[in-house]
């Protein structure tokens, strides 16, 4: 009976499609099946009563896989690896899986289980080296698509370039203090991408607006010629109309002091009051036609504009503004973000919400917004305060945009611990030239 259980036992290991190599604990191999022959390219006879040791000595192309086998011997422990192995001037990849044989509860020898994944490990290999080139093509066209809106819209040119900068810095920062993990997932990649994406809507946003440096943007110039045309219109009447010269210089007069008003307000960062007033009262100017028509010196629009009290946007062009957000969702939406990209639509869409659901465009609360978005809009925000190319208003010192996002944290409106932690790092302390990966030259 028990040499049928020992005749039986044999069959099975050497009909296996695994191979199989028993070592004892001497380094002695004393049993190879049919698979582990084909798999490791040698025989029964030439490695049966062999020491590891000596199949070391004559061959040094398949140090790693004996080695794998003396660990699993000498520390007593199993072993589960997948190695390169050399066979026929060809290289493999097998995985191998140590257990041990034992005798009256006692560890007696090694059985190490060979398995050919060669197939397996190239597709492997193959479809990683597959994702790699996807991923540099979206790596790609994501620096296209911040490159053509950096070229649309000049005075927002180092805006994306210098967030990534900021970020990366920071998560430096924080996988140095071993604290990363705390609040992501350790891979960085996937949230550089959603800030290379944030403001892929502005895109779709009219250049006009997008670049607006001063109240009445392109609307200056037809005003300008307004008031030459009236200027010219009454310097004729007072000529052809003695009579009415006087009258004509005094309107000449008001029509001055009214566009010097103007021109003064088109620029200025905040208007009071007084300002106002006087620039509505002056609107109602008339000023002669060409055809000698009369008309206002400015038109309900040109009015809205030039009396917005701070910026230069006014409520309809802000929306439009603010729409870039939720443009940059729709058009991220027709991608397939897959894997650990999977939340970059969600982050860089969601940049303008704040924690007290004050923020756009679906008004989020604190619950909803990730540890990523309060990032990326701390970020935003600094970057947007301190930015040197904006040409509607001067760049703020660092201790000066701090204490407006303290303020913001104070009021609930952004991650008053993430700010501090963004602060303590000094990723932000140095403003350099970012290259087109965002890493500073």
């Amino acid at each position: 009976m028990e040499n049928k259980e020992k005749f039986l036992t044999n069959r099975i290991i050497e009909d296996m499609s695994e191979g199989v190599v028993v070592i004892n604990f001497d380094g002695k191999i004393v049993l190879l099946n049919r698979a582990a022959e084909r798999i490791l390219g040698t025989t029964q006879e030439e490695l049966k009563n062999k020491t590891i040791a000596e199949m070391i000595s004559t061959t040094d192309e398949n140090d790693e896989f004996f080695e794998l086998v003396l660990d699993a011997i000498y520390t007593r422990t199993k072993v589960t690896k997948t190695i390169p192995y050399f066979c026929n001037d060809e290289m493999k990849y097998l995985r191998i899986t140590t257990d041990f044989m034992t005798e009256k509860g006692e560890k007696i020898g090694v059985i190490a289980q060979v398995g050919d994944i060669t197939e397996a490990t190239l597709l492997f290999l193959s479809n990683k080296q597959l994702a790699s080139q996807i991923a540099n093509l979206m790596r790609s066209f994501v620096e296209v698509m911040v490159t053509a809106i950096e070229e649309k819209s000049p005075y927002n040119a180092n805006h994306t370039k210098s967030m990534v900068g900021y970020a990366k810095r920071y998560l430096t920062w924080l996988s140095d203090k071993g604290t990363l993990t705390e609040h992501t997932n350790g891979e960085t990649d996937p949230f550089l991408m959603s800030i290379w994406l944030h403001d892929i809507g502005k895109l779709l946003v009219p250049p006009e607006i997008m670049d607006k440096p001063t109240r009445l943007g392109t609307a200056e110039k037809d005003i300008l010629h307004r008031i030459e045309t009236a200027l010219l219109m009454l310097r004729i009447k007072s000529l052809t109309e003695p009579d009415s010269m006087a009258a004509c210089e005094e309107k000449t007069e008001k029509i001055i002091a009214a566009r010097d008003l103007i021109l003064e307000a088109n620029t200025k960062g905040i208007l009071d009051e007084e300002t106002v007033l006087k620039l509505k009262e002056a609107a109602k100017t008339e000023c002669l036609t060409a055809d000698g028509g009369v008309t206002s010196l400015l038109n309900d629009e040109e009015l809205e504009a030039i009396t917005v009290v701070r910026g230069t946007l006014t409520a309809s062009e802000r929306n439009i503004i603010e729409s870039h957000v939720s443009l940059t969702a729709k058009l991220l939406s027709k991608m397939e973000f897959t894997g650990i990209y999977e939340q970059v639509p969600r982050w860089a869409g969601g940049h303008h919400e704040l924690l007290d659901g004050s923020g756009y465009p679906e008004h989020l609360k604190s619950d909803n917004i990730p540890w990523e978005t309060r990032l990326l809009t701390i970020i935003d925000v600094y970057d947007a305060l301190t930015a040197e190319d904006r040409p509607y208003k001067p760049p703020m010192p660092p201790e000066k945009a701090f204490a407006v996002l303290e303020d913001m944290a104070e009021h609930g409106k952004i991650d008053k611990d993430l700010l501090e932690s963004f602060r303590e790092s000094k990723a932000w302390y140095y403003k350099e030239t970012l290259n087109n990966e965002g890493e500073q030259e």
